[in-house]
């Protein structure tokens, strides 16, 4: 692989990593509405919106390790530890 195509892989993998602890904190966000509503239709839209951020991070979750895969990069994060959905 060249030095260039390492670089933009290494400052992609950066990018993931903010991305995915975005998506942790919206879900977090999501599942605090959902425990404060009281109202049905509330708590359903906060779940659903939960369970859409908790499946974008599995997304790039995946792509983070493909490429440190590919870089042949050890996995040292702590991205094992996914968001939990709500629970009643």
């Amino acid at each position: 692989m060249s030095e260039d195509k390492q670089l933009v892989e290494l400052k992609l993998l950066s990018i993931l990593e903010e991305a995915i602890e975005e998506e942790k904190m919206s879900a977090a966000r999501y599942r605090h509405g959902f425990k404060l509503a009281e109202d049905p239709a509330l708590k359903k839209m906060f779940e659903k919106l939960e369970a859409d951020e908790i499946a974008h991070e599995k997304v790039l979750k995946e792509r983070y390790y493909e490429i440190k895969k590919r870089l042949g990069l050890k996995i040292i994060g702590d991205f094992s530890q996914g968001s939990q959905p709500a629970e009643e």
